[in-house]
């Protein structure tokens, strides 16, 4: 088994468990080897969103000191800690939750109603599906059939009325 492989079966969920252990979650990460070393990526945020700088440079070091003393990684290894920033990509049942009640755009994995976007304001989600409001009628997606969903942010909004 290589280390990447290993790193996913056996070391990811330690370094989750420090990161949830600071009240965050981890929403994503990713494990290369390049220029000679592995680099490690992991996206983090508050459940509600408002990580800082200072929180990303605390939990670098806590997971940098967790690989050394572990040697998960060998001698050579980067690790960057990094906010998902306003361009968050929703794609799971509490990202979609969590902007109830927002204006975002999804992207379905197919056409839907022959459509390839929906813009609209979260009124509902269930353990399978995000419900959107478009101008007062309701659209039911699954979650298995969104590639991808993004909050509208207020910029996006009103560039994205049409005449």
């Amino acid at each position: 088994m290589s280390i990447i492989d290993n790193f996913y079966t056996e070391w990811k969920d330690k370094i989750e468990k420090i990161i949830n252990e600071e009240g965050l979650e981890l929403i994503d990460t990713k494990l290369a080897f390049c220029s000679g070393d592995y680099m490690l990526r992991c996206i983090v945020d508050y459940e509600h969103g408002g990580i800082t700088i200072d929180n990303c440079a605390m939990l670098n070091k806590k997971i940098i000191r967790f690989l050394e003393e572990s040697s998960a990684l060998g001698a050579d290894f980067i690790v960057e800690v990094n906010s998902p920033g306003l361009d968050r990509a929703l794609k799971t049942y509490k990202d979609f939750a969590r902007m109830k009640g927002k204006m975002v755009g999804i992207w379905p994995k197919a056409p839907l109603d022959g459509k390839m976007y929906f813009e609209g304001i979260i009124s509902g989600v269930s353990e399978q599906s995000v419900t959107l409001d478009i101008k007062g009628k309701d659209y039911i997606i699954d979650f298995v059939n969104i590639n991808v969903g993004k909050e509208m942010i207020e910029a996006d909004i009103r560039g994205s009325k049409r005449g």
